[in-house]
């Protein structure tokens, strides 16, 4: 390796990237008959260096509403979008990895000035493209007729139909030596030095839903009643095709037919259909006292025909408390109080295989280790276990709230509180003897709780010639492992009392600034030290706390009735989830400032090699990195760099992860607020604009994503902390962005 100082950020991406989007929208009619049409196209640059990416976006929209006669009216909704994406065939999760794990010293060009075989710019800028296209069209047609008063029939027909084709080619690609000869290299780990290769897949997929529905309403007095009842059926088609060859002969012209070898195709049809009755009953006497009653009749296509058809009732209570005498005193202050409560169940039949009851076995083509007649053969494996016995998840949901106003409606707000319990959850397939000597099946096995909160604030006054508002809310929810069976008691797998998200690690006593020191640590440690945990520790290690006092540091056996000196130290799921927008006007102008954040989230760095984004120097040489937060490590006194004894990290360790495992010293706070959104805009007065025959017009300029407020790890960033295949900060970069826009209605 050379000895130079890349930013491999800096070389592989851009400062930034402009982007563009157009609408227009007419409208108009009569009260007999109106319309609406819009259209919108969206172009956006990629920030990549060294390739082009391209992102184009086309939308058409449309709505026709019309009253035949005073019984019958008809409406029609219509959208289209088509988004065009381009980019390097070669960018992918594993482009993403490669170059987080790029050493600073190694070169982009070499003394002769070709590209370095493993800079990653050769295959990004001569592997070949990928290409999308994808269409979505949809379509609605309701009609609605009023046969008496008060009696209203409803006819709804949906179609989506999306259709997706992808294009990748990847070409032979080729490095130069000392000498300048070209060589072949691989740019993929799906091909090999000097291949070449055309992938071409093609998806459509069908979905259509028919709601037919009927409803009463009649008013005796006080008292207000509604009935409803109806039928919903929905069906879903999805057809794959797939091709793939190799030897591409034209590289400008990469197509399966202009390719030579070893031809790979796939495909299939897949489809779903559920079909539902359901009724409702709404009571409400004098708009004081409100009663909802709703039950659902569901079945699916997706379990066996004894577990199909599920019955799932629900009902809502409201007291508008703001409507009785005794309030009156109140209504001053507080215009509007109402309390409300419901309870209910829904079916949940999503599972991860459309059809989970049907054992499959897994056949591969030319998979096999030998060869007949100068081929490979097929395999198949032996399939997982299955259970006719699956059936709906049931979703309980119990809610409590109250919405009020105040200050004639002022300030208004909204609380509430829920509790949802999915039952008969499809929880992961219990751990079973090895004996078995094949895959689990999964079965409805779990109970899931979920609870939490959720708060809305808003003031909106006026002071003189300026408008002004405030929205706040804040939110929280917590999900607990109610039942499973955990038959080994292991805490790393689901268990009764389980908290989702629960971050399970060692207490560290902080870095040993001494082989002395390290040395007394473990003396404290008769029984066997850290050395489950690893060897030769001394001056720049972590010294583990003994939290069990068995005077030893281990995992114990990974259970809950013997977890070791492991315990619960953090929580990775994002809790108190709020949002705050500001704004005011004033004579045309307008401003509007958007906050939102997560109060409350840990992120524990993963042991390995997919955890160099954080630790840099990894227990794999090649997988590790250096950026400059890596550099506060500890140094020892006399070090070439100057010591460092109370660096942040620990000292590099090539050949372990003994210092890097889960605990509490590397514990992120992964909570944060962000400046989502900042607009300022100008309204020209209406004596500029009149004898044009515009009736407004409106500039304005935007930024996203402006500032961060965080104490996260500088490397990553708070909201694509679960992105990217290869660990957390290996994916495509969160962009700032900057809008400049006009907005002109005739």
């Amino acid at each position: 390796m050379a000895y130079t100082n890349t930013d491999w950020y800096d070389v592989f991406f851009k400062d930034h990237a402009m982007s563009q989007e157009h609408s227009l929208s007419l409208s108009g009619g009569t009260e007999r008959f109106s319309y609406y049409l819009s259209g919108n196209f969206m172009d956006q640059e990629g920030l990549l260096n060294y390739a082009d990416e391209s992102y184009y976006r086309y939308s058409v929209n449309g709505k026709i509403n019309a009253k035949i006669n005073k019984n019958i009216s008809l409406s029609y909704n219509t959208k289209w979008f088509r988004t065009n994406y381009e980019a390097p065939s070669y960018l992918n999760q594993l482009f993403f990895h490669q170059i987080m794990r790029k050493w600073p010293n190694a070169f982009v060009t070499d003394p002769q000035g070709y590209w370095a075989d493993n800079s990653e710019i050769i295959p990004l800028k001569e592997g070949g493209r990928m290409k999308e296209d994808l269409d979505q069209n949809f379509q609605q047609l309701q009609l609605d007729v009023t046969p008496l008063p008060g009696w209203n029939i409803h006819l709804q027909g949906n179609m989506r139909i999306t259709t997706n084709f992808t294009h990748t080619d990847r070409q032979a690609v080729y490095a130069h030596d000392a000498n300048g000869e070209p060589y072949a290299i691989a740019i993929t780990n799906a091909t090999q030095p000097g291949q070449s290769r055309v992938i071409e897949k093609g998806t459509k997929n069908e979905f259509y839903t028919v709601n037919l529905f009927s409803d009463y309403s009649r008013q005796l007095g006080d008292h207000y009643f509604k009935v409803m009842g109806g039928f919903n059926a929905e069906h879903q088609n999805v057809r794959t095709l797939s091709a793939q060859r190799d030897g591409i002969i034209v590289p400008d012209l990469p197509t399966i037919d202009t390719s030579t070898e070893q031809d790979v195709a796939g495909g299939g049809y897949n489809h779903w259909a559920t079909a539902g009755f359901f009724g409702r009953l709404n009571y409400n006497y004098k708009e004081k006292y409100l009663l909802e009653v709703n039950g659902r009749y569901d079945g699916t296509s997706r379990f066996m025909k004894d577990q199909r058809w599920n019955f799932f009732p629900s009902f809502s209570l409201g007291w508008n408390v703001a409507r009785e005498n005794f309030w009156k005193p109140l209504e001053s202050v507080v215009n509007q109080f109402k309390l409300r409560g419901s309870w209910g169940e829904l079916g949940n039949q999503n599972t991860s295989n459309l059809y989970p009851f049907y054992e499959i076995l897994p056949v591969k083509s030319n998979s096999g280790n030998w060869l007949v007649n100068g081929g490979k053969t097929n395999t198949a494996d032996i399939p997982s276990l299955v259970s006719t016995l699956l059936t709906w998840e049931r979703v309980r949901s119990f809610n409590v709230g109250f919405d009020f106003g105040a200050f004639s409606n002022r300030l208004t707000g909204s609380f509430d509180y829920f509790v949802r319990k999915t039952v008969d959850m499809v929880g992961p397939a219990p751990q079973l003897p090895l004996v078995l000597g094949i895959a689990p099946a999964i079965v409805n096995n779990a109970d899931m709780k979920s609870y939490g909160f959720e708060i809305e604030l808003s003031w909106r006054d006026r002071i003189g010639e300026v408008d002004y508002g405030v929205k706040f809310n804040l939110a929280d929810a917590q999900q607990k492992v109610v039942k499973y069976p955990n038959t080994t008691n292991a805490f790393n797998d689901w268990y009764a009392g389980k908290m989702s998200g629960e971050i399970w690690g060692y207490t560290s006593l902080g870095i040993a600034k001494t082989d002395e020191e390290m040395k007394e640590h473990l003396a404290s440690l008769p029984n066997g030290g850290q050395n489950q945990l690893g060897n030769k520790w001394g001056a720049g290690d972590i010294m583990y706390a003994d939290i069990n006092g068995d005077g030893k540091v281990d995992g114990g056996k990974g259970t809950l009735a013997d977890p070791g000196d492991q315990r619960i130290i953090g929580n990775s799921t994002p809790r108190y989830n709020f949002g705050l927008v500001l704004d005011a006007s004033y004579k045309g102008f307008d401003v509007s400032i958007f906050f939102q954040g997560v109060g409350k989230r840990d992120y524990a760095p993963i042991v390995g090699t997919n955890g160099a984004v954080f630790w840099g120097a990894v227990n794999n040489i090649w997988q590790s990195m250096a950026m400059e937060e890596h550099f506060d490590y500890f140094r020892p006194e006399g070090h070439p760099m100057g010591a460092n004894l109370n660096g942040y990290y620990p000292r590099p360790d090539f050949t372990s992860n003994k210092n890097h495992q889960v605990q509490t010293r590397y514990l992120q706070d992964a909570s944060y607020i962000r400046l989502k959104n900042l607009q300022i805009g100008y309204t020209l007065p209406k004596q500029w604009i009149n004898k044009l025959h515009i009736n407004r017009c409106r500039v304005y300029v935007s930024g996203d994503n402006l500032w961060t407020g965080t104490s996260l790890a500088s490397m990553f960033d708070p909201e694509t902390l679960a992105a990217g295949d290869w660990g957390s900060g290996k994916t495509y970069p969160l962009s700032k962005v900057i809008s400049f826009g006009l907005n002109v209605n005739f």
